[in-house]
């Protein structure tokens, strides 16, 4: 069944649609800017790559430092995820104006599209900075506000590829909409999480409430959809079989884009014992060697290496693929890949989710990318993430594997144990590693098929949709 969902914008124009909620100023640039370019709506003047190599310059940084702070929303893709191609046969997103949408339809949903940055797009950004106390309801039309302070407009903050938020987080976003008068139940805030629901709900009794929190993981889904449509950037199982009387040049493959602390603490550990020989990997940000830095997630993980070492593999950063030379921090991101090289020369592969701590259950196209290619993989991210696979229909490789990591509860303990494993695998010779490898091609077969299905049943979405789709149509709610 295909429901459909009245989509309305403050400032629809003949190119271009300002996103919701947008600083207006901000958002006016983005629509001269689109008056002049022939680039797409989502590739506007704000989001265009300055080549950096980190995350902290982009276009409203070069232009305003420190002082405006990041995007407090996105700048382009101005609607909801739930415009996908991958969700065309369950939802149809009526786009329209809220100054002429309202003459056909009384309640509609106004979508945001929020930045990961969540303080700032609420307005706790620090003193000094532009964004400071510019809650995003205050750029808002009027028409919009007073629609949702009345029950006609649906705001659904889309914060679809994200997938942790901090109680700091929800209890600056509960201050943001004190004053806005808008009724809680006129909030939908939904993100890449199995239980963000749950989650919220514990930390905060319903008289505390301001909003509502659905589940919505999105990030598996597209990843799916993207692996079944861009066959080129992955291998089929022809090709996985092809290499089956060949020995593979490396025994791991393990990326590093942004050198959160979990993921130094194994490299610096691999760097330490020599193991980084043995891989195919990368570190694309730009860095530089801090001893107080080193030190600290040293401790913070009981990693025991020698700073001279570390410091000369700083040296050696940004550092990139055997396989994909010419790939930058600025180049490779979600689904933005390109070849499938690298899996097909190595063994198995280091995953390393973005958190690893904490209560959200939640998965991103990081363990998609092994499990695409026919690889198995170590999985550190949170407590249970294993079980979440496994429960989803998804096959994980013990005996093979100890996996017993996945019910470790203290990650720093998580972290050593799936390092130990690592350790273990690359003891072997290169004709033991081969044949432990091929003795596990059933489960890469059934994970590369159950993964490129996965979308067509993701009732996650379904729920989502069809709970929209009541909350518009039923005068009673």
């Amino acid at each position: 069944m295909q429901y459909k969902l009245p989509i309305f914008y403050d400032y629809v124009f003949p190119n271009y649609i300002l996103p919701n909620a947008m600083i207006t100023e901000l958002g006016m640039v983005n629509y001269l800017h689109s008056l002049n370019s022939n680039k797409l709506q989502e590739h506007t003047f704000f989001d265009q790559s300055l080549n950096s190599g980190s995350d902290s310059n982009n276009v409203l940084t070069f232009m305003f430092g420190e002082s405006l702070g990041t995007f407090p929303n996105v700048t382009g893709g101005c609607g909801t995820h739930l415009q996908s191609e991958m969700y065309q046969n369950i939802v149809q997103c009526q786009e329209n104006s809220v100054f002429f949408g309202k003459r056909y339809k009384d309640k509609y949903i106004y979508p945001i599209r929020m930045s990961p940055h969540v303080d700032n797009f609420v307005g706790a950004g620090p003193y000094g900075s532009k964004i400071n106390g510019e809650y995003f309801w205050k750029h808002m039309s009027a028409a919009a506000l007073k629609d949702a302070q009345e029950g006609r407009a649906l705001i659904l903050l889309d914060l679809a590829q994200e997938n942790f938020m901090e109680l700091a987080s929800y209890a600056n976003l509960h201050f943001c909409l004190k004053k806005s008068g808008i009724p809680k139940e006129q909030i939908i805030l939904a993100f890449n999480s199995f239980n963000a629901q749950e989650i919220y709900e514990s930390w905060f009794p319903p008289e505390e409430r301001r909003l509502e929190v659905k589940n919505w993981p999105f990030v598996l889904s597209n990843t799916s959809y993207y692996y079944e449509q861009a066959t080129y950037s992955r291998l089929n199982i022809e090709q996985f079989k092809e290499t089956k009387d060949t020995l593979r040049k490396n025994y791991f493959l393990f990326k590093i884009r942004r050198p959160r602390p979990h993921r130094q603490a194994l490299l610096f550990k691999m760097c330490q014992d020599n193991l980084l020989e043995k891989a195919d990997w990368s570190w694309l940000s730009n860095a530089n060697y801090h001893e107080a830095e080193v030190n600290g997630i040293k401790n913070q993980y009981n990693v025991e290496a020698d700073n001279e070492k570390i410091k000369n593999l700083f040296s050696q950063f940004p550092h990139s693929l055997q396989d994909e030379p010419g790939d930058t921090f600025d180049t490779v991101s979600s689904w933005t890949d390109k070849q499938f090289l690298s899996y097909k020369n190595s063994y198995f592969y280091v995953c390393t989710e973005t958190y690893t701590h904490g209560d959200y259950k939640s998965i991103t196209e990081k363990v998609c990318k092994p499990m695409v290619n026919f690889m198995p993989f170590l999985f550190l991210s949170f407590c249970g993430a294993l079980k979440l696979l496994q429960s989803l229909g998804f096959k994980t490789f013990s005996p093979f594997i100890d996996e017993s990591y996945d019910n470790e509860p203290n990650e720093a303990i998580r972290t050593k144990m799936i390092y130990k494993e690592i350790h273990k695998l690359c003891a072997m010779s290169k004709e033991e590693i081969h044949k432990w490898y091929w003795d596990m091609e059933d489960i890469f077969i059934h994970n590369h098929n159950h993964l490129i299905n996965f979308y067509k049943t993701d009732e996650y979405t379904i729920n989502l949709v069809e709970y929209l789709h009541k909350r518009i149509n039923d005068d009673n709610t």
